[in-house]
């Protein structure tokens, strides 16, 4: 029996659509929920001698917290200062951040490989990993010094411009192909009915999902890095909807 650990807060929402995935494919592997506290050093340093292959870390602080106790840590944890996954090779547990590699996939699954996209929220980590398929990135953001930060982040052939308010943004819908919603005010306005909608979260009124040809909703997107997590630490490539939820929108 393969062991997997998952690292999360009570109320997981990756613990029931990652049993769903292992008992729906038959996989001889065991999910063991754990609540590491302040014992994430621990932990972590528990994970080869307790014969787990790996770890997914779900809570954003506590991927902080473990990519400062891994050993080990591949060049995406390193961008984003965190890590969402834990592998041991050779008894030593490497982390990572495999949400970046989540958010390309979504994106070129959609057919939106080579798009150009505006951001509309706060910056995330991984934001350079996350957006490398782009063709060209515009952020709206409330001030020019937050939007200037964002697009510092990406090469520079990527930069578009710094919107800063719902009628800069609504002029340059046309040169857009992709909103990325990451949090805040979502007009309805400025959504297009050529556009896709990546939402990472909920939008604010769920008329956004009306308005756009395409969406790639925070469920769906979930799904997809539940799949790219297993398919890091545990070599298991299994499709995003064998990750069951209770309620979605596909994309």
């Amino acid at each position: 029996m393969n062991l997997l650990a998952l690292f999360a807060p009570t109320g997981s929402r990756w613990h029931d659509p990652l049993l769903t995935a292992m008992h729906g494919h038959d996989l001889p592997w065991q999910l063991a929920a754990v609540q590491p506290g302040t014992a994430v050093a621990e932990a972590v340093a528990g994970l080869a001698p307790l014969g787990f292959a790996g770890a997914l870390v779900e809570d954003a602080a506590l991927q902080e917290t473990v990519y400062a106790a891994a050993p080990r840590r591949e060049a995406e944890a390193e961008e984003a200062e965190r890590a969402d996954a834990l592998k041991v090779s050779f008894g030593v547990p490497t982390a990572s951040y495999v949400w970046p590699e989540a958010v390309r996939t979504a994106v070129v699954q959609a057919g939106f490989e080579g798009a150009r996209l505006l951001w509309v929220g706060p910056a995330l980590p991984g934001l350079r990993s996350a957006l490398r398929s782009a063709l060209k990135v515009h952020v709206w953001q409330a001030n020019p010094t937050a939007g200037e930060a964002f697009l510092g982040r990406l090469p520079t052939p990527q930069r578009g411009k710094v919107l800063l308010s719902e009628a800069q943004v609504e002029a340059m819908a046309a040169e857009v192909d992709l909103v990325v919603y990451a949090g805040g005010s979502l007009p309805v306005r400025i959504l297009q009915p050529y556009h896709g909608l990546f939402a990472l979260q909920e939008p604010p009124v769920q008329d956004a999902y009306l308005a756009v040809d395409q969406v790639i909703s925070p469920g769906y997107f979930l799904q997809v890095y539940l799949s790219r997590l297993l398919a890091w630490v545990a070599e298991l490539d299994l499709p995003p909807e064998a990750f069951a939820l209770h309620a979605r929108h596909d994309s």
